[in-house]
């Protein structure tokens, strides 16, 4: 098979791997940020309407499945050229084989060891001033893992070329791959977005806004007045319900909250940022998963179909052998 062919059968499995990542998404991933956007609301109490958004939510998620496909498209034709690149150097008895060998590399080195060391976060969560430390140290991060990855896969063919394999080979490529990822880790510095979740225990984590509009206070007041539920607390002493009885609506900018985020979003803050980062792993872990499949499958097919193949590093070996 040609460079070409290899390219084309990428770039097919990348749309399918980036279609079935886009509808995890869509359907899955984007539970948890309908989640992150209601606790940006819960936490904004009081305030007066913002800036409404350039795009809808709909739009946004539209677009975002189109670049999901978009990007598939992109690793495909990366997981194509790789295998053209490499095919003498994969030991496989098929295509398939080759494929899910170079998938499995890149999924190590492009995701798994930098986004355990940097988990993602959902919209709205962290500290917005440390987005590009932390692209930074991932991106930094990815490209040692891309080196770290290819040279266990040479020592993997060293062992081999020399008569050495199971176990030994194992062990010595295994642990010394685990022994850098670890050397990776200690090196690299800790995500400067540390996540800390609300906290009414100690004291309110809300105030109602210093800007809150005039009928928003009447509301709450009245409300508050209407249910006697305490929530708004004395700003000399938090741990007191203010009284209702001396207040005007205006003098609530500023007053403490005592109402946890988890009681106005129905679920744990923790709980969210975790389900994204597992549910972000799972999506990616999807994506390689079905463009390898999908590749190995279109080419093998493609093989098995034609008398020979011409191997693009111009060997003259079936691209099957």
């Amino acid at each position: 098979m040609t460079m070409k062919g290899f390219v084309g059968r990428g770039l097919a499995a990348g749309a399918a791997g980036g279609l079935a990542w886009a509808l995890f998404l869509r359907f899955v991933t984007e539970t948890q940020i309908g989640f992150a956007l209601q606790f940006e609301d819960a936490t904004t109490l009081g305030t007066s309407p913002g800036d409404d958004a350039l795009f809808s939510r709909g739009t946004q998620q539209a677009g975002g499945m189109v670049g999901a496909v978009l990007y598939g498209m992109v690793l495909g034709l990366i997981l194509g050229v790789t295998v053209a690149a490499l095919h003498h150097r994969i030991a496989s008895h098929n295509e398939f084989g080759r494929g899910v060998r170079v998938a499995a590399g890149a999924f190590v080195a492009l995701v798994a060891i930098p986004m355990l060391k940097y988990p993602p976060n959902p919209p709205t969560v962290g500290n917005a001033d440390t987005v590009a430390q932390r692209t930074s140290d991932f991106l930094l991060l990815m490209g040692a893992s891309i080196v770290v990855v290819f040279i266990a896969f040479f020592a993997w063919q060293w062992f081999t070329d020399r008569g050495t394999d199971g176990a030994p080979r194992f062990l010595a490529v295994g642990g010394g791959l685990t022994l850098a990822i670890v050397v990776l880790y200690a090196i690299w510095p800790a995500s400067p977005d540390a996540v800390n979740p609300p906290d009414n225990e100690a004291a309110p984590a809300l105030v109602v806004a210093d800007d809150a509009p005039r009928p928003v206070l009447d509301r709450m007041l009245d409300t508050a007045r209407t249910t006697g539920d305490g929530y708004l607390r004395d700003p000399a002493d938090p741990g007191e319900p203010l009284d209702l009885s001396s207040v005007e609506a205006e003098d609530l900018r500023g007053a403490p909250v005592a109402v946890s985020t988890t009681k106005l979003v129905d679920h744990s803050y923790t709980g969210m940022v975790w389900h994204f980062r597992m549910q972000s792993f799972a999506g990616y872990a999807l994506l390689w998963a079905v463009t390898a499949t999908a590749f190995g499958l279109l080419t093998d097919h493609r093989v098995r179909t034609g008398s020979t193949a011409s191997v693009p590093t111009g060997t003259g070996e079936p691209a099957g052998a």
